[in-house]
């Protein structure tokens, strides 16, 4: 049986930590996807402000321009073969300052353009610019229609109002982005698309977002700006949330399954100990029993009157302590299902502690002093055979816990507020620190107790407090290992309840 318990807690364990495992890694990529999704939405949100920018550029005022562009192939020998280029060539005209007043602008532009053939033109009218820009045939295959239209038209808007770094910061504070870096670039060759790039660790990101405001010339603003955790943690909160309380929900099973087999095993362990304290404590008075009937049917022996008196008198105290065990057991039992009945009645406190006193049997070579303090004429209302068992008991464990000398007090008062209250002090051993807290427990007996091999079934005190609680009392104590213990009493007599 024991093995088995040792499986149970091994594999119970090993699923705590597996479950621990598999949920962390679980959470773990989770968090990576809710990453994605926001580092996504962050790319999106600050292309959009770029975007914006551009915008606010384009609804700028600006002097009257007109715009043409052509484009050739061109061939380029490098080595032995001939490498395919692309010409894009855009002609700017300011027409505040072209020379012929009476013709259109655009007319007289495209006019131009058509005049030069392939040649480069080498000397400019006033008013015109001319730029030119090259690219591969691959990077020409990527480029259709849309691109170019979108190039020339982000070249004309930073021709007309270059790109300000600080308005777009701007912008991008508006939505609550804050960046890091904001640096423009220049690349070698045509970028056509914005991109992004991550750096730092999964938990410290940041990310850049490289976007191309003027195609044709490769220039390029990049924004470095951290990926803030809490706005991820806040997508995953319901998740997190769940998975967290399912994770303590089922470690909580787990371990509450350990601890109940724990208690199972520990109540198994006091089960038996009580059995077998049991069966020795009942062997004792069986076997004086037995002697005494022995004794009484020796017919010479019952002659002498010392003897027969002694005999009846050891036959008497075994019965009363088999009636005290079975009672003890009997008591705790009901305990469990219903109240232990009271018939209270009016009575004497200091005649049953004198009773209780005198029924006390003292081993040979003790010397016991019992003391009581208190009103002689004090009449409480109680269970007077309950209450005797009450007394009985917390005197038989001073005289029994105790060194060949021993002072018992028994001090009794009616309180001010209607409360009775007894208290029975020794100077016995004492109890341990370590197991004052189980004093009351049942079948509880302290290690030190069994060392010294005195004699019991740990049902005493716990039964005290069950009677003291049955008379809607309190029981409390105070002790001091090798000075002795206090134990203190308090039965409410106001109640009313018979």
């Amino acid at each position: 049986m024991e093995s088995r318990f040792k499986l149970i807690y091994g594999l119970t364990i090993c699923a705590i930590v597996a479950y621990s495992i598999v949920q962390g890694y679980w959470l773990y990529s989770r968090y990576q996807l809710s990453l994605e999704e926001y580092k996504s939405e962050l790319y999106s949100m600050i292309i959009a402000c770029a975007e914006e920018e551009l915008a606010i550029r384009k609804s700028l005022p600006h002097s009257p321009r007109f715009y043409a562009n052509r484009f050739r192939k061109t061939y380029e020998i490098k080595g032995d073969d001939a490498v395919e280029t692309w010409r894009y060539e855009v002609f700017a005209l300011d027409t505040l300052h072209y020379i012929p007043k009476e013709s259109d602008a655009n007319a007289y532009l495209l006019d131009y353009i058509a005049n030069l053939h392939d040649s480069v033109p080498t000397e400019l009218p006033k008013g015109l610019e001319y730029f030119v820009f090259t690219c591969d045939s691959k990077d020409n295959k990527e480029m259709g229609t849309s691109q170019l239209i979108e190039a020339l038209n982000r070249f004309t808007v930073d021709h007309q109002h270059p790109f300000q770094k600080e308005r777009l910061d701007s912008i991008l504070k508006s939505r609550d982005i804050a960046a890091q870096s904001i640096i423009t670039t220049k690349a070698d060759t045509m970028i056509w698309q914005p991109s992004m790039q991550t750096k730092g660790s999964i938990w410290q990101p940041v990310m850049q977002v490289s976007y191309p405001y003027d195609i044709f010339e490769g220039q390029e603003v990049v924004v470095t700006t951290a990926i803030s955790i809490s706005p991820v943690i806040r997508k995953m909160a319901y998740t997190l949330l769940i998975t967290i309380l399912l994770s303590f929900f089922l470690i909580f099973c787990l371990v509450y399954q350990i601890l109940t087999i724990r208690k199972q095993r520990h109540i198994e362990a006091i089960r038996q100990e009580f059995l077998h304290t049991m069966i020795h404590e009942l062997k004792r008075p069986i076997s004086t029993l037995k002697m005494c009937v022995s004794f009484m049917g020796n017919e010479r022996m019952m002659q002498d009157a010392e003897s027969k008196q002694r005999i009846l008198s050891s036959s008497h105290h075994e019965l009363d302590n088999l009636t005290s065990y079975f009672s003890k057991l009997r008591d705790i039992t009901l305990s469990d299902t219903t109240e232990i009945p009271l018939v209270k009645s009016d009575f004497s406190l200091r005649e049953l502690i004198e009773e209780c006193r005198d029924k006390q049997n003292i081993p040979a070579g003790k010397d016991v002093k019992m003391e009581i303090v208190g009103d002689s004429n004090l009449k409480i209302r109680a269970d007077r055979m309950h209450l005797a068992n009450i007394v009985c008991n917390l005197l038989e464990n001073a005289v029994k816990y105790s060194v060949e000398a021993v002072t018992i007090r028994i001090d009794y008062r009616m309180c001010e507020d209607g409360m009775l209250q007894i208290t029975v002090a020794d100077n016995g051993f004492g109890i341990v620190k370590a197991d004052q807290r189980y004093v009351f427990d049942k079948f509880y007996r302290s290690e030190t107790v069994k060392d010294k091999s005195i004699p019991g079934i740990g049902l005493g005190l716990s039964y005290v407090k069950l009677l003291v609680e049955a008379h809607g009392g309190t029981i409390t104590f105070e002790s001091t290992e090798g000075q002795g213990t206090t134990f203190t009493i308090i039965i409410p007599q106001t109640d009313g309840k018979d």
